[in-house]
């Protein structure tokens, strides 16, 4: 097989291989958005640039494990507002979504998102702070 039919059999593949992870991660999407009492009127779905910006955010904090974070938690939390939720565990797909909605509604849900994942992070919109919640309940609030 000579070079270009090589290079273009490898670009198919590559094309196809980030359709069936676009169609996964639209498939997660949908099972979040059914699953969730309310999504709809609540909660939206992070765009690419506040995901990059969550990714950024999470690149600087202390991970014991792929799903605990080690923080010093904070002596007067302060009150809350919107706050992204990302999943800490779970399918790669759902690893790469990220909801946003007010504090109190992503508490109020709470047992729902942990059907999704049992390891959370809540990070404020001004990515200031954030909640991590692990497998065990633990809610620590902690800033970088």
């Amino acid at each position: 097989m000579d070079e270009k039919k090589r290079a273009l059999l490898k670009s198919k593949l590559e094309a196809a291989a980030n359709e069936r992870s676009r169609q996964r991660l639209e498939a997660e999407k949908a099972r979040i958005a059914e699953n969730v009492e309310g999504f709809a009127e609540k909660y939206r779905f992070a765009d690419e640039s506040e995901r990059e910006k969550l990714r950024g955010f999470m690149e600087k904090l202390h991970f014991t494990s792929p799903a605990k974070i080690s923080a010093a938690p904070l002596s007067a939390p302060a009150p809350h507002g919107n706050m992204y939720l990302c999943f800490l565990a779970g399918s790669e797909e759902l690893l790469d979504i990220s909801i946003y909605g007010h504090h109190d509604d992503l508490m109020a849900d709470m047992d729902e998102w942990e059907i999704f994942s049992h390891s959370l992070l809540m990070v404020e919109k001004d990515l200031s702070r954030y909640i991590c919640i692990d497998e065990n309940d633990v809610i620590t609030e902690a800033a970088l």
